[in-house]
């Protein structure tokens, strides 16, 4: 998992990386993190973390990385500098690279010059076979061969690229710094890297890289271009468009790690079974990469809800009550069961916890009832104000209210939740009312009485 540190983690790098930690694990290989910080006008350390936390939220643990070390230290491409010359300098001996003196005006303007004849842009190889005298400032350029290159990629097969439509790339800047394709390259070699994930955007990326590691004497590793994520507008997920494109969103909504891990191994990827629901574990045993499509992937909000309410139900009350903490923190601790057990069937996110509850903290405006509605709400004071102030208590005392008067449950309960909580959804109508205090409870009930 290669990510660079200038933005928060996007949701197909948290399933990239989630597709290198069960490939790894079903295989018995090392799970490698490597920061790719070279662009310094926009990295921040702040990201970096982001990345960490990100991927830890999700319980995914790598093997090597920056925060881990590894026999290949170090993991950050900005302390890696002198490695990426060392290749340089090498390319230059080897001739399969060579110095180029030109100036950005004289390559905008051969990149006009092609705009205008209608034609693709190659650079001219002017400085591989005559180079301006007097000049010394140079990138170093690649020198693309004649041919084409191929590769067998786990997810698309095999790719066949014409190097005639691949114009000499630069590899180093005139500042000594490496550019994107030539320090992957040299990390993957120096690290031994076996199998590269990664998303279907980096397919054009993968010639000049084999040309690199070919160049430098190298094995390639293998490739897998994992289908890109799309919206609803079946758009690439951008973070301009896609607010979901966010993953530290999923955390902030009150989605499981649990679930969002299901979820996301789903999102290009089917066992070949019914199965939908798939620990971690799981999924580490049953991952196979020759499983994932080519097309792309939908995201589902629909799907995802549904795997995080299964997910949501099946915890223990206990944890739900802790999960649901950080969610309800005007809520008292000893309240915090209570809700737990109130919510667990009606949640799909833990932060529906904070609508469904806000009557506790909001006082709700004071309703006009009809006679009917009046009557009913006396009924239901009178018969709650010497009960124990417990859901059962409450639910007892209720339900032998309505067998009293031959009410149903919905014309009773509903005009009770809409003047205690002046809200459409809330809680079942016993723990709505046991997650008041007695006296507040009762209070609402006599505010509209009186």
């Amino acid at each position: 998992m290669a990510p660079s540190p200038t933005g928060f983690v996007h949701l197909g790098s948290a399933r990239t990386a989630l597709f290198d930690h069960l490939y790894a694990r079903r295989h018995g290989g090392t799970f490698v993190l490597r920061v790719e910080d070279t662009d310094e006008a926009r990295n921040q350390p702040e990201f970096e973390a982001a990345i960490f936390d990100g991927l830890h939220w999700l319980g995914l643990r790598w093997d090597e990385g920056p925060d881990v070390g590894g026999p290949y230290a170090p993991y950050r491409q900005t302390e890696r500098m002198d490695l990426y010359r060392e290749a340089a300098a090498s390319l230059l001996a080897s001739g399969a690279a060579y110095r180029c003196y030109c100036t950005k005006e004289e390559l905008d303007a051969e990149r006009e010059a092609a705009q205008a004849a209608g034609r693709p842009y190659k650079y001219s190889r002017r400085c591989l076979t005559n180079p301006p005298p007097g000049r010394d400032l140079f990138t170093v350029r690649f020198q693309v061969p004649p041919g084409e290159v191929r590769w067998d990629d786990l997810v698309r097969g095999e790719i066949v690229f014409d190097l005639d439509t691949i114009g000499d790339f630069i590899v180093m800047r005139a500042d000594g710094t490496p550019l994107y394709n030539f320090s992957v390259a040299v990390d993957d070699a120096g690290m031994d890297i076996t199998h590269v994930f990664r998303g279907e955007e980096h397919i054009s990326n993968t010639p000049a890289q084999l040309l690199i590691l070919e160049a430098l004497g190298h094995p390639r590793p293998v490739y897998a271009h994992l289908p890109v994520i799309i919206g609803k507008d079946r758009q690439k997920l951008s973070k301009r468009k896609h607010p979901e494109t966010r993953l530290s969103l999923y955390e902030e909504l009150g989605y499981l790690p649990e679930a969002m891990v299901n979820y996301l191994a789903l999102l290009g990827w089917n066992p070949g079974t019914e199965q939908e629901v798939f620990s971690l574990a799981e999924l580490e045993q049953v991952f196979d990469i020759a499983r994932v499509q080519k097309s792309s992937a939908m995201f589902d909000w629909q799907k995802l809800d549904w795997l995080n309410g299964h997910y949501i139900r099946a915890l223990p009350l206990e944890e739900l009550a802790g999960r649901l903490a950080p969610f309800l923190p005007q809520l008292s601790p000893d309240l915090l069961p209570i809700a737990a057990q109130a919510l667990q069937e009606r949640l799909r996110r833990l932060a529906d916890a904070r609508d469904m509850l806000r009557y506790l903290w909001t006082e709700p405006a004071t309703l006009e009832l009809d006679a009917d509605s009046m009557e009913k709400v006396r009924a239901a004071a009178e018969v709650l104000r010497s009960v124990e102030w417990e859901a059962p208590a409450i639910e007892s005392a209720l339900n032998r209210l309505l067998e009293e008067r031959g009410w149903s449950k919905g014309e009773l309960f509903n005009v009770l939740r809409k003047v205690v909580t002046g809200q459409k959804v809330a809680p079942p109508i016993d723990y709505t009312l046991a997650l008041l205090p007695k006296a507040k409870a009762l209070r609402r009930l006599d505010r509209v009485l009186a």
